[in-house]
């Protein structure tokens, strides 16, 4: 029988999982970029699919819908 405790433990792991998937993501799509800036879109589109980056994702920064970083109080 599992206790509360177990179950704390569990959600914190399941946080920190998320979390690290984010961050190998975030990573990909940061590499997709530098491919699609030094190469192609094809080539970043291709690279975003094959390591399983979610296509609404790709889609989203390979058309320059992303955000754009704020560099200061403008």
């Amino acid at each position: 029988m599992r206790s509360k405790n177990d179950k704390v433990i569990a959600t914190n792991m399941d946080i920190i999982d998320c979390a690290r998937q984010d961050d190998l993501t975030a990573q990909k799509v940061e590499v997709g970029i530098i491919f699609q800036e030094m190469l192609d879109t094809a080539t970043a589109a291709a690279y975003l699919a094959r390591n399983k980056v979610p296509i609404a994702t790709a889609l989203r920064v390979l058309t320059g819908s992303r955000r754009k970083k704020n560099g200061g109080g403008n």
